[in-house]
């Protein structure tokens, strides 16, 4: 191997992940054959808004093809719902990156349709890459797992839009995530997939000892119980 080794940002997740040139080499233990099989499947369908992946090296670690532009770092997440660090402002995106964000996941989607859908399991402004302020590709596959388009449909609108953890009027919140759906291109019941998606966070907080998450669940059930009426 040659070529100096960049530490990647992203906290403790991402120990040991670091840029070598134009490629990213990730440690075994973040690597699944699922993760794998899904990034050959997108280049061969010809999606370019995820990483190649080029196999392993000497050291067995996972060679992925670099992708340039901006992501958020392990700072800034604290400004991410539900990542709520009450020392940092909210993060809120335009309709603009949210829609554009929502057709990137259809898009993904789309390209998988000749076989089994595999979700990316953690489609987060986090995980996708940036160019003037709009997201143009979409990376860290460790999370990927089969299920229907709804898992990742109803994170994302937890993340992008957010329910009860906004200062916002329930129905400019319910606008925002009518629009985001409608971006996306396909009908869901909106309050259905949210309640599965926060019966999921909670075991997924409950296994990982996630509990600052964990803490605002409620609020953001509260306000699906509240107002879920608006989202239909």
């Amino acid at each position: 191997m040659s070529g100096k080794e960049i530490p990647l940002g992203g906290g403790a997740m991402n120990d040991g992940v670091v840029r070598v040139g134009d490629t990213v080499r990730r440690p075994p233990l973040y690597a699944t054959q699922l993760m794998r099989d899904v990034l050959v499947r997108l280049e061969q369908a010809g999606f370019a808004a995820a990483p190649r992946w080029l196999g392993v090296d000497e050291r067995g670690r996972d060679v992925l093809t670099w992708i340039d532009g901006d992501a958020f770092g392990e700072r800034e997440r604290g400004g991410l719902h539900p990542y709520l660090d009450e020392t940092q402002p909210r993060t809120l995106f335009s309709d603009e990156q949210v829609a554009a964000s929502m057709r990137l996941l259809r898009s993904y989607h789309d390209a998988l349709a000749d076989g089994e859908l595999v979700c990316h399991g953690d489609f987060g402004p986090w995980n996708l890459i940036w160019r003037d302020g709009l997201p143009v590709a979409i990376i860290d596959f460790d999370d990927v797992h089969h299920g229907d388009r709804g898992h990742d449909v109803a994170y994302a609108l937890r993340m992008f839009v957010s329910f009860g953890l906004v200062d916002a009027a329930p129905e400019e919140v319910a606008r925002r995530a009518q629009a985001a759906v409608a971006a996306y291109g396909s009908s869901f019941d909106v309050p259905a997939i949210l309640a599965r998606e926060y019966d999921l966070a909670e075991y997924r907080c409950r296994a990982n000892g996630w509990h600052r998450q964990l803490a605002v669940l409620p609020r953001e059930r509260a306000w699906l119980g509240a107002h879920a009426g608006l989202l239909l």
